[in-house]
């Protein structure tokens, strides 16, 4: 059977998701874009900056 989700986050927020994963501790993302990945569980605040979570990953790795 195939899932069909929504499509969650417009190619700017995916570029930021991305811009987290390669630029951490400090990536230079709008913080309207931080805050929704961090709402949908892509992204989560850590004491030493933003991290792609488990989530976030795997939605980087379905879209190549």
């Amino acid at each position: 059977m195939t899932i069909h989700a929504p499509k969650l986050l417009t190619p700017e927020e995916f570029a930021s998701l991305i811009e987290v994963a390669i630029a951490a501790p400090d990536p230079e993302v709008p913080p309207a874009h931080l805050s929704k990945l961090v709402a949908l569980g892509y992204v989560v605040g850590t004491p030493k900056g933003p991290r792609v979570t488990g989530d976030g990953l795997i939605l980087i790795t379905e879209s190549e």
